[in-house]
């Protein structure tokens, strides 16, 4: 089933969708090399780039959807910079494409091109290269999926659009040398660090500045509804459509920061946080329904399905889908279902915004040394001495303000600081690539499974940015 890494299925289909996305990304760049743009084609590079398949069990209908739209993005991309080219005399550059994705219609040819794409794409190339183009690969992908969330509270993210797929394409050559290679990474990444800071920015003018918070952790009687992933604004629409009807609404995941934006505090029907780090588990033992926002990336194969909900471009199988954020089946489906018959034993998360009190710290320490540790088992809001060093915990297990303030302080008062994520989850391989542009004195990363990252892409992260993987 793929537990501990992606199924060879799964990725043979994902690298088709991303061989179509590399060959659109030629066009686009030589498009905007001729003062051209085409900002509709650039929009759905980027949710292609953001979707991350770990699911052996997928609609079928949706993939092929997708990736036939691609393939009409690539024809009029290609068609445009031709018939500009020879309108103005020019010489045209052209790629190959091996295969015609209109003429395909079987999933199981599908599987076997990507298949083939797999074991031939870095064909002649050294391995230290190799690993770089993965690292290039997950890191588009992650910022992609960082601009998706931006696009929902800012109307043009057309130059960070444009910037992510130039960086993606460098995938397409690989004559590219190793330390080209490695420049271009830490160039991407200061643009991989002012996605964050606009996202957090955005986020907070639309929701309000984050603020401590009290979130309930036990179920109440009633009907309920559970709310997994990164997307704030597919829970805001859902609330809206809910309104004074009686359905509690349960966050989990990444999904308990909007606990913490005072727009949310407005929802009576918002109750609290449940789950833990086993997702199908919550799932599972769920008595409502459950809606999985665009960015879920949580395996749900072994899962029974029937009251789950997505917004998926590309859903798991046998989940309903979303259409025109029509949140309605959902909510009736939430009120057909039996919900949680009586209040459980209730328990609290206190969760600190510690802006202030970092802040005095760190101004205490001009000059100096900090080790600053992020992630799901760091001691929430502590800030303890050790070895002669400040120790600072943050409280962002997920997301990633309070780490970009700290640093930007840091930097400001000129302490050197040592980094440490505890946990491994695509937000916080997403933030550690996007501060290696930093020169921080050390970065340490914990050993993620293979099923949310190559191995190859931590082997290029200690080998050629220095990051100290913990093993």
């Amino acid at each position: 089933m793929g537990i501990c890494s992606i199924d060879p299925t799964v990725s043979a289909i994902e690298e088709l969708l991303l061989s179509q996305i590399r060959e659109i990304s030629f066009y686009i760049i030589k498009l905007r090399e001729l003062g051209l743009k085409n900002k509709e084609i650039e929009n759905r590079l980027i949710k292609g780039l953001s979707i991350i398949m770990v699911n052996t069990s997928f609609d079928k209908e949706d993939f092929i959807n997708f990736l036939e739209t691609l393939c009409a993005d690539k024809k009029s991309a290609k068609e445009r910079y031709v018939a500009h080219c020879r309108a103005n005399h020019l010489s045209c550059e052209l790629i190959d494409s091996d295969y015609d994705i209109s003429k395909i219609k079987s999933i199981n040819e599908m599987i076997e091109i990507g298949e083939t794409k797999m074991q031939n794409k870095y064909r002649g190339v050294s391995p230290d290269k190799a690993r770089l183009f993965e690292l290039i690969t997950v890191f588009a992908k992650t910022s992609a999926i960082i601009l998706e969330l931006l696009k929902k509270v800012k109307e043009d993210t057309s130059d960070f659009d444009f910037e992510t797929i130039r960086f993606f394409a460098l995938t397409n050559s690989l004559s590219t040398r190793v330390e080209k290679l490695k420049r271009r990474i830490l160039e991407f990444s200061k643009t991989g660090y002012q996605i964050l800071s606009e996202t957090n920015s955005a986020y907070e003018k639309h929701f309000g500045k984050r603020e401590s918070a009290k979130v309930l952790l036990s179920a109440l009687e009633g009907k309920a509804i559970l709310v997994s992933g990164p997307d704030l604004c597919e829970l805001e629409k859902l609330l809206d459509t809910i309104g004074e009807r009686e359905i509690n609404v349960y966050t989990n995941s990444s999904m308990f920061i909007a606990h913490t934006y005072p727009e949310f505090k407005k929802y009576k029907n918002l109750k609290g946080n449940l789950g833990t780090s086993d997702t199908q588990s919550d799932f599972a033992n769920f008595p409502g329904a459950i809606l999985i926002t665009r960015n879920f990336t949580h395996k749900i194969d072994s899962l029974l399905r029937g009251t789950m909900y997505s917004n998926k471009v590309i859903a798991p199988n046998r989940v309903f889908k979303i259409k025109n954020d029509d949140y309605e089946p959902l909510i009736e489906a939430a009120l057909k279902l039996e919900g949680f018959r009586e209040n459980e034993k209730k328990k609290y998360l206190e969760i600190k915004r510690s802006f202030d009190k970092i802040e005095q710290t760190l101004n205490e320490l001009q000059n100096k040394s900090v080790v600053i540790v992020v992630g799901e088992n760091s001691n929430t809001g502590d800030i303890q001495e050790f070895g002669g060093k400040k120790i600072i915990n943050l409280d962002c297990p997920i997301e990633s303000d309070l780490l970009l303030f700290t640093l930007e302080k840091c930097k400001n008062l000129n302490i050197k600081v040592d980094l440490f994520f505890t946990s491994c989850s695509i937000s916080a391989i997403n933030i550690l690539m996007s501060v290696l542009f930093m020169e921080l004195e050390n970065i340490f990363f914990v050993n993620c499974s293979s099923s949310l990252i190559s191995p190859h892409v931590l082997e290029a992260l200690e080998k050629d940015f220095n990051v100290k993987i913990i093993r």
